[in-house]
């Protein structure tokens, strides 16, 4: 995975979450609405001095043409930053169309490469919803139950993927990187290969964005990956 345990717990501390924050008594409430208040920046701004440190095996693309890649997957196209099993957009868009009253959230797990020439580039093959949070038409809270229940799916159904992104839903308010939404890409997700997706399920629009500035990329959906991949993934 590419988090250790000190980065996961600064991960729960940033998915403003009230039961966090009653774990960690020096830290306020923080329970932040898409347009946040001069209030909520200076909490987040304390969080930034929250202590962060990468451990020597966190994860790193892996060296492969994407030559190799869409070959290894059947995949006639171009070269793309980000790659999406159809299975896995589906249950994302199922998971975000069962209830739009209020945002729901989960994480991307896949594996990251790097092509000599085009660079980084990202393939999600599962998208896992985020149990126990907690959502309101504005925000959504991941709890410490909601990554303990991620962690224990994952050993489970995708020992070998790795975290490589979030996803989250904006019932009815478009496809945009709110500025919580940023902040949380830029702090807890910065990586080049890392990735955020926003669906509003009430527009039917998607949108991909990639790395610490969360530009906005397009995706290339592929049916399967080829058995003799199957079976090493």
């Amino acid at each position: 995975m590419i988090y250790n345990l000190r980065q996961i717990r600064k991960v729960l501390i940033s998915q403003f979450s009230k039961s966090i924050a009653m774990n960690f008594p020096e830290l306020p409430d923080l329970c932040e609405p898409n347009n946040p208040t001069a209030q909520n920046e200076a909490i987040l701004a304390q969080l930034n001095q929250i202590e962060w440190v990468e451990c020597d095996d966190v994860y790193k693309p892996t060296e492969k043409p994407f030559q190799e890649f869409t070959a290894e997957r059947d995949i006639s196209s171009k070269f793309s930053q980000v790659y999406i099993l159809e299975e896995a957009r589906s249950d994302l868009i199922r998971h975000l169309e069962a209830d739009v009253s209020v945002e729901h959230g989960g994480i991307l797990f896949g594996h990251a490469y790097i092509d000599p020439e085009c660079g980084i580039y990202v393939e999600i093959t599962a998208a896992v919803p985020a149990p126990a949070t907690i959502g309101t038409g504005a925000h959504l809270e991941f709890t410490p139950d909601s990554w303990q229940g991620i962690m224990d799916y994952a050993k489970a159904a995708h020992p070998e993927a790795n975290i490589v992104g979030w996803y989250h839903s904006h019932p009815n308010i478009g496809v945009f990187m709110s500025g919580t939404d940023m902040r949380t890409q830029q702090a807890f997700f910065h990586h080049p290969w890392c990735l955020s997706i926003v669906c509003d399920p009430v527009r039917d629009k998607i949108g991909y964005f990639l790395g610490e500035k969360a530009e906005r990329v397009k995706a290339i959906k592929f049916a399967q990956i080829l058995q003799t991949q199957q079976n090493s993934i």
